[in-house]
C-alpha cells in the first residue's frame, strides 16, 4: 500500500489515480507507468487481433527474392503502403511487411524473419495497428532491460526522469511571414517558432495549440527555418491528417511523405515517397509497369481458360495451359524483381537525401524509416498519443517538440471503461509531459478560424480566457437567403444555437445509442440549408454515438455530406456543424469537456446543437449545462 501525497488516502498498488481526490499517483513512478501500459497494450492488441482475423484473404507465395516476396491473392485487397501480416496455424498473426505493389499479385517488402517458402498457402490480414502495439511492447521491454542506444536513452530520460534544468531559449526569427508569405505570424506564434529554433540537443518544448490558433503553420514555419540551418526534421503524428496538414504548407521539394497513398489527402500525393520515386524513374519504370500489367491480364485470362477446360474434362489442354501459366508467372517474377529493385534503390536515395520527412508515429519505426535518425521531431496532435506511442517518435531525434491540446481528444483504448476519464488523461503523452514540464510550455493565443461567438464558449469555459479570437472572427458568418419563419435558428446572425428536441435515447445491445427525434430534426435542417445554397461539402454532422451516426447517414443519403462521430472529427472543420447530443438519460459519456470542446470548435460559421434541454438542465453542472447557459444568455435556445 502507498498513500496519496495530496490527500493522504491509502492507495492499493496498481491504481492509476487516488480514488478519493483523483491525484495522478501514476505520474510518480516510471515502473508503474510501464507495467500499466504493458498490460493495457497486451489487452488492446488482443482485441485488434480478433478484428483483423475476421477480415483476411487467402494467398499463395509465388516467389521470394531476398527481402522481396510476390504473392497471389484470392482477390485484390491490399494496396501500396499497406502493412500486412500472415496467420499461422496457431491463429497468431506474424508481421510480414509493407506492400510495394498492390492488386491480386502482391509485392511485399519483408520485415526481418519469416517462415515463407514458395507454393505455401497462407492467410493475409492488415497488421499496421498490431505492429504498432508490438513496437510499443518491445520498447517497454528494452527500457526495462536497458537495451537502448544513446539517442533512445536521452528520450526515455526526458519522459521519465527529472525536469530539464534550464529555461526556454529563443533564436530571433528574422522573417515573421508564414512560408507562403501571405501574412505575418502573431506574437505567440513567433514566440513558439523562436523557441523551437532555440532548442539544444536533448531538450523538450511543449506547444499548446487550441483550435484555430495556427499550430500547423507554426510546425511548417519551424521546419522550414530548421532546414535552412542544415537540420533534419521528422514531422510525425498519431494521425495521417495532422501530418498532411503540416506538409501541405511546405514546398513539395522540401518535404517527403512516407505512408499509404489512399490514407493521405489527394493534394499531398506529390509529396509521397512512392510518387517521387516513380516520377524520378520516369519512362523506364512506366514501360516496365505496363509490361507487368499486360502480363497480369494475360495470366488472369489463362486462369479462366484453364478452369473451363478442366470442367469439361480436357486434361491435355488443361495441362498445356497450366504449363503456360508457369512460364508466364516466372516471367512476372523477373519483371517484378526488376521493378522492385528499381523502386527500392530510388526510395532509399530519396529518404537519405530528404531534409523533412512526414509520417505517422508507427511508420517512423518501420522501413524505410526504421534506421533513419533526425535532429528534431515535431509531433502534432500529441494529446491523442499515449506515452509509449509518442516515444516511438521521440527516440528518433535529439530534440523534441510536442504540439497538442490537453482540452481535446485523448488516447482511445478499446478495453478501458468508457466512463474512465482519468486514465486516458494520465496516459496521454502531452498531458503527462505538461504536468511534469509546465515551465517548458508555450500557448498559441489567437484564434482565427471561427465566428467569435462560436469560439467564445470554449474561450470562456474550456480555456479560461487563455485564447482570444481576432477581430476579423466577428465577420465570419453564413451567407444565405431568406430562411423559413419556423426555422429562425438558421439566421446567420445567430452563429451558435441550441435546438430543443423532445426526444428520447434508445440503447442498443452494444451500448451505443440513437435518438430518432433528433435524426428527423437534423434531416429537415440539412434539407433547408441545402435549399438555401449551402453545399453538402460545407456541412458536417457530428454525434458521440456510432448508432446515431449510422441512422443519420441512412436518412440523409448524401455521400458528399460528412456524418461522423466526434472521435473521427478532430482536426476537421466545416462552415456548418450540426451536433446531435442523442442521449437523454445517461449523459456521462457525452458530457465530457474534451469531447464537447472538439465538437463545438469544428464550426466556422454556424454551430447548431440538437438535444433535449430538459435532460441537460436536470444535471445542473457539467460542460453541457455551461453550454446551455451560454446560448441562453444570447437568446439562442429554440424549440423544434
Amino acid at each position: 500500500m502507498e498513500f496519496c501525497p495530496k490527500c493522504g488516502t491509502w492507495v492499493r498498488p496498481g491504481f492509476v489515480s487516488c480514488p478519493r481526490c483523483g491525484y495522478a499517483v501514476l505520474y510518480m513512478n516510471k515502473d508503474r507507468i510501464l507495467s500499466f501500459m504493458e498490460r493495457l497494450l497486451i489487452k488492446e492488441r488482443s482485441e485488434e487481433r480478433k478484428r483483423v482475423l475476421k477480415d483476411r484473404v487467402s494467398a499463395e507465395v509465388i516467389d521470394i527474392s531476398g527481402d522481396i516476396a510476390t504473392l497471389e491473392c484470392a482477390f485484390p485487397k491490399f494496396e501500396e503502403g499497406d502493412v500486412v501480416g500472415y496467420v499461422t496455424g496457431e491463429h497468431t498473426i506474424e508481421p510480414l511487411g509493407a506492400v510495394i505493389g498492390g492488386g491480386r499479385f502482391l509485392t511485399i517488402s519483408i520485415y526481418g524473419q519469416h517462415r515463407l517458402e514458395e507454393r505455401l498457402r497462407i492467410d493475409l490480414c492488415e497488421a499496421e495497428v498490431l505492429i504498432g502495439y508490438d513496437l510499443q511492447l518491445d520498447l517497454v521491454r528494452r527500457i526495462r532491460s536497458g537495451e537502448l542506444d544513446d539517442l533512445e536513452k536521452q528520450a526515455i530520460s526526458c519522459v521519465f526522469e527529472g525536469p530539464i534544468q534550464r529555461g526556454i531559449k529563443s533564436v530571433e526569427l528574422e522573417d515573421r511571414r508564414d512560408i507562403k508569405g501571405g501574412f505575418s505570424l502573431d506574437n505567440s506564434q513567433v514566440r513558439a517558432v523562436e523557441a523551437i529554433l532555440g532548442l539544444e540537443d536533448y531538450e523538450l518544448l511543449l506547444i499548446i495549440g487550441p483550435p484555430g490558433t495556427g499550430k500547423t503553420r507554426v510546425i511548417a514555419k519551424a521546419a522550414f527555418e530548421l532546414t535552412r540551418r542544415g537540420e533534419r526534421i521528422l514531422i510525425a503524428s498519431h494521425t495521417n491528417r495532422a501530418v498532411d496538414n503540416a506538409l501541405e504548407i511546405l514546398p513539395v521539394e522540401y518535404a517527403l511523405r512516407v505512408g499509404r497513398p489512399e490514407k493521405v489527402l489527394p493534394h499531398i500525393r506529390p509529396y509521397l515517397l512512392s510518387y517521387k520515386a516513380r516520377t524520378s524513374l520516369g519512362k523506364k519504370l512506366e514501360n516496365l509497369e505496363n509490361e507487368i500489367s499486360k502480363l497480369k491480364m494475360e495470366i488472369n485470362e489463362l486462369y479462366k481458360s484453364k478452369d473451363e477446360w478442366y470442367k469439361i474434362g480436357h486434361k491435355e489442354k488443361y495441362q498445356q495451359l497450366k504449363s503456360e501459366l508457369g512460364r508466364l508467372k516466372s516471367r512476372l517474377r523477373e519483371l517484378c524483381d526488376e521493378r522492385n529493385t528499381m523502386l527500392m534503390e530510388e526510395s532509399e536515395r530519396l529518404v537519405t537525401e530528404a531534409k523533412i520527412i512526414g509520417s505517422t508515429l508507427i511508420k517512423s519505426q518501420l522501413p524505410p524509416l526504421k534506421e533513419e535518425r533526425f535532429d528534431i521531431v515535431l509531433m502534432d496532435e500529441c494529446s491523442q498519443a499515449s506515452i509509449t506511442l509518442a516515444l516511438l517518435g521521440m527516440v528518433k531525434a535529439k530534440k523534441w517538440v510536442l504540439v497538442g491540446d490537453h482540452k481535446q481528444l485523448l488516447p482511445i483504448f478499446q478495453t478501458l471503461n468508457i466512463r474512465d476519464k482519468e486514465t486516458p488523461k494520465m496516459l496521454s503523452a502531452f498531458c503527462y509531459m505538461l504536468n511534469k514540464y509546465k515551465d517548458r510550455a508555450l500557448w498559441l493565443r489567437w484564434h482565427y478560424r471561427s465566428n467569435s461567438e462560436i469560439i467564445g464558449f470554449s474561450q470562456k469555459y474550456v480555456y479560461k480566457e487563455e485564447i482570444k479570437p481576432v477581430d476579423s472572427c466577428k465577420k465570419i458568418k453564413l451567407e444565405i437567403g431568406k430562411f423559413p419563419k419556423d426555422m429562425s435558428f438558421i439566421d446567420p446572425n445567430l452563429p451558435i444555437v441550441f435546438l430543443h428536441v423532445e426526444g428520447k435515447e434508445v440503447l442498443e445491445k452494444d451500448g451505443s445509442r440513437f435518438n430518432e427525434s433528433e435524426v428527423n430534426a437534423i434531416r429537415r435542417i440539412v434539407f433547408v440549408l441545402k435549399g438555401l445554397g449551402v453545399k453538402s461539402e460545407q456541412i458536417g454532422v457530428i454525434t458521440p454515438y456510432r448508432a446515431q451516426r449510422n441512422r443519420i447517414k441512412e436518412v440523409l443519403k448524401d455521400d458528399d455530406l460528412e456524418v461522423n462521430t466526434v472521435d473521427s472529427f478532430q482536426g476537421r472543420e466545416k462552415d456548418v456543424i450540426i451536433f446531435s447530443i442523442t442521449s437523454t438519460e445517461d449523459l456521462d459519456f457525452v458530457d465530457d469537456e474534451n469531447r464537447l470542446n472538439v465538437a463545438f470548435t469544428r464550426a466556422r460559421k454556424k454551430l447548431i446543437v440538437v438535444g433535449n434541454s430538459k435532460a441537460i438542465s436536470m444535471r445542473k453542472k457539467g460542460t453541457l449545462h455551461e453550454f446551455l447557459t451560454y446560448v441562453k444568455e444570447r437568446n439562442s435556445i429554440f424549440m423544434a
